[in-house]
């Protein structure tokens, strides 16, 4: 076997120092830059991808409570609109009650008044038919007539009293 003999030794050294000498060299001037920067790339795309979503976070989080904000703000106007709509309402329902009960009060207050009317001309009916009754009553029965003045007064007097 060669590479036991003694005599190689020499050699084999040189040549193992020159080997790896220039493996040394190809490594620390290629392979650990080339490796150096695709660390450094990816610790940097790290950070980069961190601090994306990191404001990506503060982004949503701000979103989130602006659309709380106006979901409580739509809530808040929806409340005000309702109870301003439940007032007018009110005040419509009011106003049309009373007019309604005006209206009516009107109405009754007519019909009162066409009943007394109606009453009234009822009566003075039922006077002179009575007055013309009495008054032919006393033409047959006395077989005198009467005066109208003085069956009216009669009359007035027995409805009296």
């Amino acid at each position: 076997m060669p590479h036991l003999e003694i005599s190689t030794y020499p050699s084999q050294i040189f040549w193992l120092i020159i080997t790896f000498g220039l493996l040394y060299w190809i490594v620390a001037r290629k392979a650990l830059p080339a490796i150096g920067a695709a660390i450094e790339h990816r610790r940097s795309r790290i950070q980069d991808d961190i601090e994306e979503a990191e404001r990506l976070r503060r982004d949503a989080e701000a979103a989130l409570e602006a659309y709380e904000t106006a979901i409580r703000d739509a809530r808040e106007q929806a409340r005000a609109m309702i109870a301003e709509t439940r007032e007018k309402i009110s005040r419509e329902l009011s106003e049309e009650r009373q007019r309604i009960e005006t209206e009516l009060a009107e109405k009754i207050a007519l019909a009162e008044k066409q009943v007394r009317e109606a009453k009234e001309k009822a009566l003075k009916g039922i006077e002179e038919a009575v007055t013309d009754l009495a008054g032919e009553i006393v033409a047959k029965v006395a077989g005198e007539t009467v005066e109208e003045k003085e069956l009216k007064s009669a009359l007035e007097k027995r409805l009296r009293g």
